[in-house]
């Protein structure tokens, strides 16, 4: 993207130089293009060199602000405007407000006030540019047939339809690894699946195809293959391992780009027949249903938990107390929606951390039991145990 194009009006021209002077509008990747001394020259000059940011005087000869943002509003709705007033000018604001301006700016004009509002624009307009980006390679994808090809062989393996000989074959046919995944992921986006009436069925596809591209992207130096069955959650089988952390920048790539909220969950493959993935599709699709129906106590103990698991003297008593409910009905509450207690919860936590490190790093178990909030390596091998159904000690040889 080339620089931004930015245009002045006011009949004041100690305004207009004030306002060209106070900013460095390289720094910005912005540049002003032109200065209008009254509202028709606005609009011709606007017009003629498609602006993308109007810094527009309320009171002026010919035409007034209010008329030009009108115009310019439906000529060129990607500009921004920003409307420059003096204060006996507020009668126009819900005017101006309903023209969707970016922000008002005060005569005199404070230069501090300005920067600030032109690096929030510059922001605006970026995450606009790359929201666009995604929505149109989405729309691209729509058209490619292979992509049906790869979801109808997905969608029939994890319903459980497929032999062994068959899921090796289209394996190999769409170049993925001939064996069992190591992780699954399912990614669900609720304003897809509550609203769905609210929303042209044309628009979701095409913000679903985004969010599998962001996912796609993210995950291109992982043997993995990203897929939606057939109530449009996003699945993700991985052959080689990703990190909690690494999905975690996922779902804020997703918000960031999209401005979209989703849940996820991740499981570990353990069983080495391919032909059984449908159990690990089942598992990864109840917890998600569960994350989804969340209260906002359980979701706050749940980030809180998350944040915390690895200190190891964390407990239903203090997150409680951080939440200012009794331990009881917290307690009660997790056991509920979540359909593990807080203990489950936390050894989940830790031994999925634990998983990780053992997997990725040659940390000596006794160091990989502290860091994921365990006293004794002991209890630790004991709670692996019991989670894992091998212990460290076993986990680690497989892995190495």
């Amino acid at each position: 993207m080339g620089r931004l194009k930015v245009l002045i009006a006011d009949d004041e021209f100690i305004i207009r130089d004030g306002i060209l002077s106070s900013i460095n509008w390289e720094q910005y990747e912005m540049e002003v293009v032109g200065e209008a001394e009254d509202g028709e020259e606005a609009v011709e000059l606007a017009l003629e060199l498609q602006i993308d940011i109007l810094l527009v005087d309320l009171n002026m000869p010919i035409m007034n602000g209010i008329t030009v943002m009108k115009i310019l509003k439906e000529q060129l709705p990607k500009c921004k405007m920003v409307v420059i007033s003096g204060y006996d000018e507020f009668r126009y604001a819900q005017e101006a407000i309903r023209l969707q301006v970016a922000d008002y700016l005060l005569k005199p004009v404070n230069p501090e006030k300005l920067s600030n509002l032109i690096h929030e624009i510059k922001q605006q307009i970026d995450t606009e540019v790359n929201q666009e980006t995604y929505l149109k390679q989405a729309e691209n994808q729509i058209k490619k047939n292979h992509a049906q090809l790869k979801q109808r062989f997905f969608q029939d393996w994890i319903e459980g339809h497929l032999a062994n000989e068959e899921i090796k074959k289209q394996l190999q046919f769409l170049n993925l690894p001939v064996r069992v995944p190591m992780q699954y992921i399912i990614i669900k986006c609720p304003k897809f699946h509550h609203n769905q009436t609210l929303m042209q069925e044309n628009d979701r596809q095409v913000y679903l195809f985004a969010v599998e591209n962001i996912i796609g992207e993210l995950l291109e130096s992982k043997r993995a293959a990203v897929f939606r069955d057939r109530s449009d959650l996003l699945n993700v089988c991985l052959w080689e391992q990703v990190t909690s952390e690494e999905v975690v920048q996922i779902e804020e790539a997703i918000k960031e780009y999209l401005n979209i909220t989703v849940f996820w969950h991740l499981e570990t493959i353990i069983d080495e027949d391919l032909s059984t993935l449908y159990e690990v599709y089942d598992q990864c699709k109840t917890q998600i249903h569960k994350k989804t129906r969340l209260s906002p106590i359980v979701k706050q103990a749940k980030a809180y938990v998350q944040q915390h698991y690895q200190d190891s003297s964390l407990t239903l008593e203090r997150v409680a107390e951080e939440l200012h409910v009794t331990t009881v009905y917290l307690s009660r509450l997790m056991k509920q929606e979540l359909g593990i207690s807080y203990i489950g919860l936390l050894t989940q936590l830790r031994i999925n951390k634990a998983t990780d490190l053992l997997k990725t790093t040659d940390m000596p178990i006794r160091n990989i039991a502290e860091e994921v909030g365990y006293e004794s390596q002991h209890y630790f091998s004991t709670a692996f145990k019991k989670v894992v159904g091998i212990s460290p000690k076993q986990l680690k040889k497989l892995t190495t």
